[in-house]
């Protein structure tokens, strides 16, 4: 077959199309041409053409046809031009572009655009009380403001691993985390949550100065955390079951992970719920106030090593004013002392939120 005399094997159709521009709107033709290297069979009908041929191809057909017709080539059989060097294509007509771009301008116009907006993923303390005022007082901020907060305790007060901190660093880190938290409540928090805002985040900084890390930085806060339902004003907390078994019957956990080690990656979701079901009735029925001996855990914890706990003040002369005046304040601290703390305060510096207004 001589791909370079016989297209007519390869044109898919041809239909009208509405083009728009600053004249009276008409009619295009688009005509489409489709070169694959097998039938609808699956059989092979032609090799994939060179460049040379692929050039050859478009200029040929393009120049059987007007200014106000559109060729679309398409199929696995045209060599990719992404590549090629500028001018090869063939150069199209003044009307030809005109086409082009009134039918783009008209494409633009029917397309919804969608703002893509990041997904803000709460970060939650396991103190409930304190959890909820904040999922309240967030409630009508905006994305950023709302991630703003949650990123104080995800990267401030609660951090998995300390490893590169000394505690000196680590506590002022917390203390970095109430600045923000009082900028938080100045600048975005509404006047009838602000003190619970600010109350929560105490707390939830007082639980982060208590924590105790292992040799490898790991830290530990004492508490066990819920599982969450809902959010803002709505937000339920339910037990976690898994966490209760862990702590309250660790022999049974030990034979939980021990099966579901042992069964299929198509079967363990189904072994694992029904090992927790089975654990968590008979474990009821034998007590049925191990819920609130588990959960007493975390308040008895809270009440011993949390509530009297004295909070770092190294940022405690940080501006709140504005947000330049954080900035600026922040950068000043850290040109007297560069090396403290330098990985955190560089990352804070670097926040989208402090630089955009």
């Amino acid at each position: 077959m001589n791909i370079n005399t016989n297209y007519s094997q390869f044109y898919k159709g041809t239909e009208s199309i509405r083009t728009y521009g600053s004249g009276a709107n008409k009619d295009t033709l688009l005509v489409r041409y489709e070169f694959n290297t097998r039938d609808a069979q699956g059989n092979k009908i032609m090799d994939k053409m060179s460049v040379e041929e692929t050039l050859k191809a478009i200029k040929d057909i393009a120049s059987q046809y007007g200014d106000n017709v559109i060729v679309e080539f398409s199929g696995d059989g045209l060599a990719a031009l992404a590549k090629s060097r500028k001018g090869m294509l063939p150069e199209l007509s003044e009307g030809q572009r005109i086409v082009n771009a009134e039918r783009e301008a008209a494409l633009q116009k029917e397309i919804q655009h969608f703002e893509l907006k990041p997904i803000i993923m709460p970060e939650y303390s396991g103190l409930y009380e304190a959890d909820k005022a904040i999922a309240i007082a967030l409630e009508n901020c905006s994305e950023e403001e709302k991630g703003f907060v949650y990123d104080i305790i995800r990267y401030n007060f609660l951090v998995e691993n300390t490893g590169d901190m000394t505690e000196e660093e680590r506590l002022a880190n917390i203390s970095l985390g109430m600045k923000k938290a009082e900028y938080a409540a100045h600048h975005f928090i509404s006047e009838d949550h602000k003190k619970a805002f600010l109350n929560a985040m105490q707390t939830i900084a007082k639980l982060a100065t208590a924590g105790k890390s292992d040799a490898n930085g790991n830290m530990n806060y004492g508490v066990h955390k819920p599982k969450y339902l809902g959010h803002g004003s709505g937000l339920v907390a339910t037990t976690n079951t898994l966490d209760m078994m862990k702590t309250m019957d660790p022999k049974a956990y030990e034979e939980y992970e021990r099966i579901a080690a042992q069964s299929s990656e198509e079967d363990r979701p189904l072994v694992r719920l029904k090992y927790i079901m089975n654990w968590y009735q008979n474990l009821i029925k034998k007590n049925p106030g191990v819920i609130s001996e588990y959960e007493k855990i975390s308040k008895n914890y809270v009440e011993q090593n949390v509530k009297n706990q004295r909070l770092d003040e190294t940022f405690a002369d940080i501006k709140t004013d504005s947000k330049s005046a954080f900035l600026e304040s922040l950068k000043a601290f850290q040109e007297k002392n560069p090396l403290f703390l330098s990985k955190i305060l560089s990352r804070e510096i670097s926040l989208a939120f402090w630089i955009n207004n």
